[in-house]
C-alpha cells in the first residue's frame, strides 16, 4: 500500500527536487569567478514561478487517496483542493515578496529558497495525522521563519526580530513536546486517527488520573496551535517579530501560514472532538479576547504596518469562534471566513506595496532595515490616484464587515452559528468589538481621501526600481482579487460549496 500511495506524494517529491536542484545549481553558477559573481535574483524568481506552475497542474491531475506509513501522513480529497487553494495563494503572495525584497535590496537568492523550503513544509503540513511528523514540519518550518525574520543581518530591527521569534518559538516547542509525550505516555500513540478511536471511550472512571494527563496534553498542543496562529493571549510575540522583519518577511509571516495551520488545527479538533466537549467554552473566549486586544491594540497605532498586524489578531478572533460549535457547519465556515481573509490580505499588502514604490518611502532602506511608515503617509492619495484610495475603501470596508462585500458575509456566517448554538453573549460581545474595529479603518479611509499634508502633487517622487511588466502584473492581480471579493457577496455559493467540499474531504480520514 506504502509503495503505490508514494504516487499521492509526488508533487512534494518533484518540490524536493527542485528546491534540492536549485540549491546545488545556483549555489555553483553564483561562486563562479568567470561569471563575475552574478547576481541571479531574477533567475530564481523565474525559477520558482515555474515549480509553483507545475504544482498546480500535479495537484490538479492527483486522484490518489489513502494513508501513508501507518498513518504518518494522510491523503484526502479535502487536502487536494486545499493545495491548490495554497500554492494558488502563494504565488500571488510572491509577486508581492519579489517586489519587497527588491525594495529592500535583498538580493540573495539564498532568502527565496528559505520561502520554498516553507513552503514544503505548510504543504506536508496540510497531510499531517501524527503528532510526531507534525512536531518535525512545524519545526522546519519554525527555523525558516527564524532566518526570514533575521534576513536583514545590517539592521538591528530585524536582528531583533529573529532573536525574538526564536526564543518565544523554542519555548512553545517545548510546551507542544510536553504535551505529545503526555498523550503517548498515557494512550501508548501519537497517530490523529488512533487518539480519536481511544479517546470515544469513557475512561475518566476507572483511569482518572490517566483521563486528566490528557487532557492537559491536548490542552498543550492546542496552546501550540494557537501561539502559531497568533491568538491571543499568545499573541506577545507577533507585533515586534512583523514589525522589525523585513517587508517581504513580515507578508510571508501574514498569509502564507494560516491555511495550513487551521488545516490541522481542524484535524486534530476532529481526532480530541471529545475531550473538548467539556472545555469547548475556552474557545470562545480566546476568540473574544483576540477580538478585544486586536481591536483595542490598534486603535492606538500611528505606524500602517503594526496596524495590519493587530487587525489580523482581531481577524483570527473570528476564525477561532466556530470552534466553539464543534460542527461541521462551524468548520466550513472556518474555511469561508478562511478564504476572504487571505483574498483581503493579499489585497492590503499589496496595494501597500504599490504605494511604497511609487512614493519612493523606502529610501532609506540602504541604511535601515525598517522604515517608519505612518498612517499620515496616506494622506493625498486620493488626489494622486483615485483608483487605488478608491481600492482602499473597498478593502478596509471588507474586512469590517461593512456590506456589500465579502468579509460582511463572512462575519455573518460565524454571528449565526454561535446563535445556533445559542452563544448569545460570545456573538454580543464580537459584534460589539467589530463595531469598534471600523474606527480605525474609518480612520485610514479618512487619511486618504481627506488629509494633504504629507503629499503633495508637487513634491512627488515617482520610481520604479524594478520593471514595468512585474509591476503591472501585480497591479493586474489586485485588480483581478477586488473584483473577486465584490463577486463573493453576490454569489457566495461556489464559495461556500468549497469550503463545505474541503471540510467534509478532511473528515473521511
Amino acid at each position: 500500500m506504502d509503495s503505490d500511495f508514494l504516487k499521492a506524494f509526488l508533487p512534494e517529491i518533484f518540490f524536493s527536487v527542485v528546491i534540492f536542484s536549485q540549491l546545488l545549481f545556483n549555489t555553483t553558477f553564483v561562486n563562479k569567478l568567470i561569471f563575475n559573481y552574478p547576481i541571479i535574483t531574477k533567475e530564481v524568481i523565474s525559477q520558482i514561478f515555474f515549480t509553483f506552475i507545475c504544482l498546480i497542474f500535479l495537484y490538479n491531475n492527483q486522484c490518489i487517496t489513502g494513508y501513508f506509513q501507518n498513518f504518518l501522513f494522510v491523503c484526502d480529497t479535502g487536502s487536494i483542493c486545499l493545495k491548490i487553494v495554497f500554492i494558488t495563494v502563494s504565488s500571488a503572495v510572491f509577486l508581492l515578496i519579489v517586489r519587497g525584497s527588491f525594495l529592500q535590496e535583498i538580493n540573495f537568492f539564498e532568502y527565496f529558497l528559505l520561502f520554498l523550503l516553507s513552503i514544503f513544509s505548510l504543504l506536508l503540513l496540510i497531510n499531517a495525522s501524527d503528532i510526531l511528523s507534525i512536531y518535525l514540519i512545524i519545526e522546519m518550518q519554525a527555523l525558516c521563519f527564524y532566518i526570514l525574520a533575521s534576513f536583514k543581518r545590517n539592521s538591528s530591527f530585524s536582528t531583533e526580530a529573529g532573536l525574538k521569534y526564536f526564543v518565544a518559538g523554542s519555548f512553545i516547542s517545548c510546551i507542544f513536546l510536553l504535551g505529545a509525550s503526555l498523550i503517548y505516555g498515557s494512550l501508548g500513540t501519537l497517530q490523529l486517527n488512533s487518539l480519536s478511536l481511544l479517546l470515544s471511550f469513557d475512561f475518566s472512571k476507572d483511569f482518572d488520573s490517566i483521563h486528566l494527563l490528557v487532557i492537559f496534553g491536548v490542552i498543550l498542543i492546542t496552546v501550540t496551535l494557537l501561539f502559531k496562529i497568533s491568538a491571543a493571549p499568545f499573541h506577545f510575540w507577533a507585533p515586534d517579530v512583523y514589525e522589525g522583519s523585513p517587508l517581504a518577511s513580515t507578508i510571508i509571516f501574514s498569509i502564507i501560514p494560516k491555511l495550513s495551520i487551521f488545516v490541522f488545527f481542524i484535524r486534530w479538533i476532529f481526532a480530541t472532538s471529545l475531550i473538548f466537549l467539556d472545555i469547548n467554552f475556552l474557545f470562545l473566549q480566546i476568540a473574544v479576547l483576540s477580538v478585544f486586544f486586536g481591536t483595542f491594540f490598534a486603535i492606538k497605532q500611528k505606524r500602517v504596518k503594526r496596524l495590519i498586524i493587530y487587525s489580523s489578531i482581531a481577524q483570527v478572533g473570528f476564525l477561532i469562534a466556530p470552534f466553539f460549535t464543534l460542527s461541521i457547519d462551524g468548520f466550513a465556515f472556518i474555511f469561508f471566513y478562511l478564504f476572504i481573509y487571505l483574498l483581503t490580505s493579499t489585497l492590503v499588502w499589496g496595494n501597500l506595496i504599490l504605494f511604497y514604490d511609487s512614493f519612493n518611502v523606502f529610501k532609506t532602506f540602504s541604511q535601515n532595515c525598517l522604515a517608519s511608515f505612518f498612517i499620515s503617509n496616506l494622506a493625498g492619495l486620493s488626489k494622486v490616484n483615485k483608483l487605488s484610495a478608491l481600492s482602499f475603501v473597498f478593502i478596509f470596508f471588507s474586512i469590517s464587515g461593512i456590506p456589500p462585500l465579502a468579509g460582511f458575509l463572512a462575519k455573518i456566517f460565524i454571528f449565526l452559528n454561535l446563535l445556533e448554538f445559542k452563544q448569545f453573549l460570545g456573538s454580543v460581545l464580537l459584534m460589539i468589538f467589530n463595531i469598534i474595529s471600523v474606527y480605525y479603518y474609518i480612520r485610514i479611509i479618512k487619511v486618504v481621501f481627506f488629509e494633504v499634508k504629507m503629499l503633495s502633487i508637487n513634491n512627488l517622487e515617482f520610481q520604479m526600481t524594478f520593471n514595468l511588466y512585474l509591476q503591472g502584473i501585480i497591479i493586474f492581480l489586485l485588480v483581478s482579487l477586488l473584483f473577486a471579493l465584490i463577486f463573493v457577496f453576490f454569489y457566495p455559493t461556489l464559495f461556500y460549496l468549497f469550503s463545505q467540499y474541503c471540510i467534509l474531504g478532511l473528515e473521511n480520514f
